[in-house]
């Protein structure tokens, strides 16, 4: 809480003292007053004591033991949150996400009082985010868990919101700071078997020449989803196989818009196989032969991955699409972040040291990769072993 305050002199020894303290449930400015007895022969005198008491004023105001505002529920605080600091501060991808992460926080605390909420409410919603079955799969819950990342963000945005609420007056503190964000077990990431990607690239030659390239695209150059379908046709170099990632396709209520990259690293130029270059030149045939039969009505967006009328492809048809394509084929659940990480996998199988394969990512940090993939790295280092060992049994036998 930041609270301000004035005194006033309201009679020969007597002083008001007014403090301003963030807002209240309907929105409306709280202020404090309190009349006080000041020591002093002089008005000055008197003013200096009147501040000193006017400090402990808002001392005990910021403890707390005077505020009102609290009893907003949770619920209500993150609609006036998103009107007074989200709708001016955040994107709109930004604040769709965390309405959708909201959801399953105001399911368990959206009826609590700002003023009640205790670290043990805290404790207990991520004790629940833990259990299995909350993770959905294909639309349907599953016997999986979150992972960490996805628990660490409703602490994240409960944090964020308490913050302001502290900040704004209407608590005397955030008890997010009194509990640690959630974690789950890590789970190295699955290896994806050549026999699964036989298997894989096997099914993708009888779909459409343009799932065949998305997936080939997010498979072998390792782009997030959004970045897949923010690609326009400028961004691709056909003579020289590569593309260049600047932007990012992500879907808010109602549409879909473009915005930024991830961080800066993740704008970046990749090598794209000399296959995939000529399976996206065959598409961007079909897709030039039908911009000819809609004539007037093609939407020109420029995006690679488009409708059949040229406008932009939401990004969300593809999950469905990859959840339809795995059945039809016998093939296990596969998403396009997945995609991602096969392509990762595969690189750091294949020797590619770690500072390439991170910035082919857009990983903002080498560490991040690290962490991610981890247990390859730690597989190729382990036969570092056998690798030395026969340097030595070599040297040996030249000695002799």
């Amino acid at each position: 809480m930041s609270s301000t305050g004035s005194v006033q002199q309201t009679g020969k020894n007597s002083w008001k003292l007014t403090v301003s303290g963030g807002f209240n449930g309907s929105g409306k400015r709280i202020r404090y007053t309190k009349t006080v007895h000041c020591s002093g022969g002089t008005v000055g005198a008197q003013e200096k004591d009147a501040r000193k008491q006017l400090a402990l004023f808002i001392a005990e105001i910021e403890r707390g033991q005077m505020a009102t505002s609290g009893k907003m529920t949770i619920a209500q605080f993150y609609e006036y949150w998103k009107t007074h600091y989200g709708k001016k501060n955040l994107e709109q991808s930004t604040l769709a996400f965390n309405d959708i992460t909201f959801k399953r926080i105001n399911e368990q605390l959206g009826h609590l009082r700002l003023d009640k909420i205790e670290p043990k409410h805290l404790l207990s919603f991520y004790t629940t985010l833990a259990e299995p079955g909350t993770k959905k799969v294909r639309g349907k819950t599953t016997t999986g868990c979150l992972s960490s990342t996805t628990m660490k963000r409703y602490h994240a945005l409960l944090s964020s919101l308490l913050n302001k609420a502290v900040q704004w007056g209407f608590i005397p503190f955030n008890p997010c700071k009194r509990v640690e964000a959630p974690r789950a077990p890590k789970i190295p990431k699955e290896i994806y078997s050549l026999e699964y990607l036989g298997k894989l690239l096997h099914a993708l030659e009888q779909t459409e020449i343009k799932y065949q390239s998305m997936t080939l695209l997010a498979l072998t150059g390792g782009l997030r989803r959004e970045e897949l379908f923010g690609l326009e046709w400028k961004h691709i170099d056909f003579e020289n196989n590569t593309v260049r990632i600047e932007q990012a396709s992500v879907c808010i209520p109602g549409k879909v818009i473009l915005k930024g990259t991830k961080n800066l690293s993740s704008n970046r130029l990749i090598s794209i196989p000399e296959s995939v270059i000529i399976l996206l030149k065959q598409y961007k045939s079909e897709q030039n032969a039908a911009r000819l039969r809609f004539g007037d009505k093609w939407q020109k967006s420029g995006r690679v991955f488009t409708t059949g009328n040229g406008t932009p492809m939401h990004p969300a048809l593809y999950n469905k699409w990859l959840s339809q394509f795995t059945l039809d084929n016998d093939l296990p659940h596969l998403s396009p972040h997945m995609l991602r990480h096969m392509s990762a996998t595969y690189l750091i199988a294949g020797g590619t040291d770690i500072r390439t394969v991170s910035g082919k990512l857009g990983h903002a940090h080498t560490s991040t990769t690290m962490n991610i993939y981890s247990h390859l790295l730690m597989s190729a280092e382990q036969e570092t072993a056998s690798t030395i060992e026969a340097f030595l049994a070599q040297a040996s036998e030249t000695a002799n």
